[in-house]
């Protein structure tokens, strides 16, 4: 469940990005691994308490994260993703330079216990849904929608393009920061791995599975990942485990591209219409 509200947070990052404003990121681990980070080094190396470490690193993620997403608003969505993809690269040498192989952990003698941590998810779950649900349900996501349709009917029309598109970076990257941060305090370590680009790769294949765009979207395919990279490796090796989830996503993206959500919306759609008829 831990592994699950970290994923979530981190795929509704991705989504709120892409599925809204038509921006792409290739490389969303880098808020995602820079919350992580962030806590782990306040946490361990100035000795922070760990709530204020985490409230910071989240917003240190944000802050950084949507600064680098901010200067690529103007590449096209292919260009774009890859620039943000080559950032997390740097940051991936740069923390296995600078802290090794074995990264950083955090050594407390009395750790939060797993109920704490729980919790704890629960609470930074709900919160971001709900986050997540208020701008769905806004005036401002039928802007990121104008957006992502035309950026010049969109800026003719009053919107501030550039102002918007970074306005969301932001606010992508302190969801992602927020999930690394919970993924680093409950597993209580986080090395150069974190950046690397599957753990990139697997908020879009979350996303995919799940449906982009619908609020339930990262909830179902979060939980159906999670228990496919988590569970399965218990008997069989990775390479099997990653094979399935390969297999899964390229199903789904090829048979249902909007996802199990979308696809739960339109035989709903299809009984309440029989109903009508009937």
């Amino acid at each position: 469940m831990m592994y699950f509200f970290a994923y979530a947070i981190y795929t509704a990052s991705w989504d709120l990005l892409y599925s809204y404003s038509g921006q792409l990121s290739l490389g969303q681990a880098l808020p995602f691994g820079l919350g992580a980070f962030f806590t782990i080094m306040l946490t361990q190396l100035l000795k922070f308490p760990l709530v204020p470490s985490a409230v910071v690193g989240t917003l240190g993620a944000a802050v950084v994260g949507g600064g680098i997403g901010a200067t690529t608003i103007r590449l096209k969505p292919g260009y774009q993703g890859i620039a943000i993809l080559l950032f997390s690269q740097v940051l991936y040498w740069i923390s296995l330079i600078v802290y090794g192989e074995e990264g950083l952990s955090i050594f407390s003698a009395a750790p939060p216990s797993r109920m704490t941590m729980y919790f704890s998810g629960v609470a930074i779950f709900g919160l971001a849904l709900f986050a997540t649900y208020l701008i769905q349900n806004s005036n401002y996501k039928l802007k990121l929608l104008a957006i992502k349709g035309d950026n010049l009917a969109a800026n003719v029309c009053g919107i501030n393009v550039s102002f918007h598109k970074a306005v969301v970076f932001f606010l992508s990257s302190l969801l992602a920061g927020l999930g690394g941060t919970y993924y680093a305090v409950f597993t209580s370590h986080v090395d150069f791995t974190v950046f690397v680009v599957p753990n990139s790769f697997l908020p879009i294949g979350m996303a995919i599975v799940g449906g982009m765009g619908f609020l339930g979207g990262p909830i179902i395919g979060s939980a159906i990942i999670s228990v496919i990279i988590n569970i399965l490796p218990i008997w069989y090796s990775l390479a099997v485990t990653y094979f399935i989830y390969g297999i899964v996503v390229i199903v789904i993206l090829k048979l249902r591209p909007t996802g199990i959500v979308g696809l739960l919306q339109r035989r709903s759609r299809k009984g309440s219409s029989e109903v009508v008829k009937g």
